[in-house]
């Protein structure tokens, strides 16, 4: 039964209007290209996702949901084919990467996003690593390890047999004929590279034999035709070495090597991305994919080639040059540190190889030094055979190249330098790593830094509000990421399976997932809060559009020698805490851009090359702080102990006289450090729970500002800028720019109060008078006493899977009518405990007009606000506040707000052997609403 609405008077009389209040002025000033840009919220700035295709696509479908995408106001996408969400098999001989229909739907789409004006990136190839169907694992075009074999040799005693092999690598590969798909066990034939004899410490009976480096053998001449005729002198025991190298056979389906369905047939084999013939040979296969046309759109188009982290598996990562460019990179010969080579690989794809050997009392040390120098042999293989080729073949093809370039050992900085775009990403990125990767491009000078955003990491698939994800957002920028890549856009409907026994139907509701149900998220028109995501894509484009203006800046920068990045050399954390911003630098980015005040050194060892290049920061005036006594010795080792004890002696001859300089100091720890620091932050916050980040634009300073806590903060702020500036507060959900009221100036800092819910940002630009076109003054606010609203009637759009007969995405829809509902969440209401989609809740305001701010309390879901039947400003998700302005008119007013939920509660139901053993939202208005008159 519908019960007629209750009404509630609510006096609005006000005089005076919270908007900016414009004064005319002599002469006509226009707004800044960016306040037009931040005001109308270009899409090309705005977030991007990850678009996730299965091998079966239909090119009038794809183009579908690219309108889908354009329509919400995002910037673009990126297709890729992952198909974990799919537990079946799918015939790869009718649907796989690159066949007609794929290149087809690329066509299509293109063409499509080109009168959009959507981006469209592509992969480098079927899902990551880059590989290759067919690729003959045994070339040096296919990923490589480098192995050993051992035998133990007693003293004065001959060893003739054949050179020590390793353990047996075998592994699947998978063929499919008319739908069946059968699976031959093959094994990776080795192929002998060299081998050594090397004298153990005790008798060589350990699971991993103590060894000493100094006795290291090269006994590769006495090897014919397989057989080694070696004799061991007389003192002690000795075990020889057999180095072999040969294909890992690694699938495209890292991390884990575990898909059902084949992706390719013949399957696909990740390339040698230490190796230009690996290369080589992925390029000569992509481009077999691309006829005229394809280049002609990717061309157009100008989006990007995207190449996912480095998680490559096997035991020591190999190519055939790999020796000779140790021997460039570190100006020795590795010859006789052979056993420092030798790993077994981990059972655990998230694990790191295990030596073989460990080493005598005081060599580990050096064999750690040797590591090193491996590791950098690594870097540089990587960036000049693999990642400067990719980079200038997607060049050619009018395209950037964006890369994770981590997962292996890879300077960051040295990387960025050469990427045309950095990603980091939400799983892969400790907070290290992704300061490290986003300060590496902004010293490179590149204008965008990406990240792959994975909301909630595991476990939340259809859970996460659009607020969760915003917050989960905010703190990514606040680490220096200004391109959400958002993982992501799943193709609407399932792949049929080989037997013709699974065919797209709504047990799969609400339709294909890259992933299985543990990994999100599922973005697009399937979940209810889509219709309200131009929202939200708005306001990822202004924050990425601020974020993307003018030049970052930093406080301080620490330096942070590891490969990858992800556990500092130094960590930097102490910084912010006390209130500094701070980014990370490595080796290879010393020579680029110089965006902070100060620099923070540690003892850690270093290389020459380092040290030199900060003697060179500091001449050119930066502060440099030295924790400690400064480094001892180099973070690599030499061709002899007395070769490496004298470059020991340089690096601390050249920190001897980095002291000597007036802007370089020394301090004991980090407490030290803060007092020996000659900068003033140039965000002063008084709640350490609010974070910093700064870009400078000629005169004007772009603050965001992000509460990273779990509280609403109300807090002292105090900015550096131009002398005179007006601070001037941006709304990255509406697009609102007004003048920041309360404000106090001292020379050329500007202090102001920010009150921020938990999660959310805000922008402070201090700027000129007329930066907005106009002189504008602060909003002077006084607020009467709130009023509750009560009596809401519930209108609830209930989203459901459809019949047998129906598509995977096909969604119907079931109304139910609740008259004076309890202001709780629809799981604790009878009727609607597992519904979700899409309520509107009602209720009846009589006023005498004027202006109001409506406080909808606690929120299960996106909202949104209409009075009479017309939406008011966007609603600050991560906040419950919003302004009404004028909307009430004397007398009767029907006040509405719209919550779309998510859609777990209902999976919990329909696909319980997945979503069952989740915790339930809470979905839909939970408390008390009231209402704030203002003038």
């Amino acid at each position: 039964m519908h019960l007629p609405r209750r009404t509630l008077a609510v006096t609005c009389a006000l005089t005076v209007t919270l908007s900016i209040a414009a004064a005319a002025q002599a002469g006509t000033h226009h707004p800044s290209r960016f306040v037009t840009d931040f005001t109308t919220a270009r899409s090309d700035y705005s977030a991007m996702f990850r678009w996730w295709w299965p091998s079966s696509v239909d090119a009038t479908t794809a183009v579908n949901q690219l309108h889908q995408v354009a329509a919400a106001g995002y910037k673009g996408v990126e297709i890729a084919m992952v198909m974990d969400g799919t537990n079946y098999v799918v015939d790869p001989d009718k649907h796989q990467y690159g066949d007609a229909n794929w290149r087809a739907a690329v066509r299509a789409v293109l063409a499509e996003g080109q009168k959009l004006g959507v981006q469209i990136d592509l992969t480098l190839g079927s899902r990551w690593p880059a590989a290759v169907p067919g690729l003959d694992v045994s070339t040096d075009a296919a990923s490589q390890e480098l192995v050993t074999g051992s035998a133990v040799v007693a003293a004065r005693t001959t060893f003739t047999a054949a050179v020590p092999a390793p353990a047996a690598r075998t592994y699947q590969d998978r063929t499919s004929a008319n739908g069946v798909v059968t699976t031959t066990i093959k094994t990776s034939k080795p192929t002998y590279v060299t081998a050594t004899a090397t004298r153990c410490v005790a008798a060589c009976a350990e699971n991993q034999p103590q060894v000493d480096l100094t006795t290291v053998t090269d006994i590769s001449g006495r090897v014919r035709d397989g057989q080694v005729n070696w004799t061991a002198p007389g003192d002690g025991t000795w075990i020889v070495t057999g180095y072999w190298k040969r294909g890992t056979a690694q699938r495209n389906d890292a991390p884990f090597g575990s898909t059902v369905s084949p992706l390719s047939d013949p399957e696909s084999r990740v390339v040698n991305h230490l190796d230009t013939a690996g290369t080589k040979a992925f390029i000569a296969y992509f481009d077999r994919l691309l006829d005229a046309d394809t280049r002609r759109l990717l061309k157009a188009n100008g989006g990007s080639i995207f190449e996912d982290s480095l998680e490559l598996s096997g035991a020591q990562l190999w190519s055939s040059d790999f020796l000779r460019t140790f021997r460039e990179t570190n100006g020795f010969s590795l010859a006789t540190y052979l056993p420092v080579l030798a790993k077994t690989a981990p059972a655990s794809p998230f694990a790191s190889p295990t030596p073989v050997y460990t080493y005598a009392g005081g060599q580990a040390a050096n064999a750690g030094r040797i590591q090193h120098d491996i590791e950098a042999t690594i870097n540089e293989l990587y960036l000049n055979n693999h990642l400067e080729p990719i980079k200038a073949w997607a060049n050619r093809l009018g395209l950037t190249f964006r890369a994770q370039p981590y997962g292996e050992p890879i300077d960051l900085g040295d990387a960025a330098k050469r990427l045309d775009i950095t990603e980091c990403e939400s799983l892969g990125c400790s907070e290290a790593r992704m300061r490290t990767a986003s300060t590496s491009a902004v010293v490179a000078g590149k204008t965008v830094v990406s990240s792959e955003m994975l909301p909630g990491g595991f476990g939340n698939l259809y859970g996460l509000t659009p607020a969760q994800i915003a917050a989960l957002a905010n703190r990514e920028y606040s680490r220096g990421i200004n391109q959400m890549i958002f993982h992501g856009l799943p193709y609407p409907t399932m792949p049929p399976s080989a037997d013709g026994a699974i065919t797209d139907n709504a047990a799969y509701w609400p339709g294909f997932h890259g992933f299985g149900s543990n990994i999100g998220e599922a973005f697009g028109p399937r979940q209810a809060t889509w219709t309200m995501e131009p929202e939200l894509a708005d306001y990822y484009a202004r924050m990425q559009q601020t974020l993307q203006t003018g030049q970052a800046r930093y406080d301080v920068a620490v330096l942070n020698q590891t490969f990858g990045g992800d556990t500092p050399t130094h960590d930097g954390s102490f910084l912010a805490t006390a209130g500094y911003t701070y980014g990370y630098v490595t080796p290879g980015s010393l020579s680029g851009k110089t965006p902070y005040r100060a620099l923070i050194v540690d003892s850690s060892p270093m290389s020459l090359e380092t040290a030199r290049a900060l003697a060179r920061k500091t001449q050119d005036g930066l502060q440099l702080i030295i924790i400690g006594a400064g480094p001892q010795h180099t973070i690599g080792y030499a061709q002899t102990a007395a070769a490496a004890a004298s470059d020991d002696s340089a690096l601390r001859s050249v920190f001897a006289k980095l002291r000597k300089s007036a802007n370089v100091r020394t301090a004991t720890d980090n407490a030290d450090v803060l007092t020996k620091l000659a900068v003033r932050p140039d965000a002063q916050i008084a709640d350490t729970s609010v974070t910093s980040t700064l870009r400078t634009d000629g005169d004007t300073s772009y603050y965001v500002l992000v509460n990273s806590g779990t509280a609403a903060v109300s807090t002292s702020v105090s900015l550096a800028g131009r002398t005179g500036a007006v601070p001037y507060r941006l709304d990255a959900w509406t697009g609102k720019i007004e003048a920041v009221g309360g404000a106090t100036r001292s020379g050329n800092r500007t202090t102001l109060t920010v009150s921020l819910p938990a999660g959310a940002a805000t922008i402070i630009a201090l700027a000129g008078p007329t930066w907005t076109g106009k002189r504008i003054t602060a909003p002077k606010l006084t607020t009467g006493a709130p009023v509750t609203l009560g009596s809401w009637d519930l209108t609830l759009d209930e989203w459901l899977p459809g019949t047998s007969t129906d598509s995977s995405s096909t969604t119907v829809h079931r109304t139910h009518e609740i008259s004076d509902v309890a202001l709780r969440s629809w799981s604790e209401i009878p009727g609607i405990e597992d519904a979700v989609g899409i309520g509107s809740y009602t209720t009846t305001v009589i006023s005498r007009g004027g202006k109001a701010l409506l406080n909808v309390g606690a929120v299960g879901g996106s909202y949104q606000v209409f009075v009479n039947g017309r939406q008011v400003e966007p609603a600050d998700q991560l906040d419950t506040v919003i302004d009404l302005g004028g909307a009430l008119r004397p007398g009767a007013n029907t006040v509405t707000v719209t919550v779309a939920s998510v859609l777990l509660n209902r999976l919990r139901i329909t696909r319980p052997a997945e979503f069952a053993g989740r915790t339930p939202t809470k979905n839909g208005l939970l408390g008390t609403v009231t209402l704030t008159p203002y003038h």
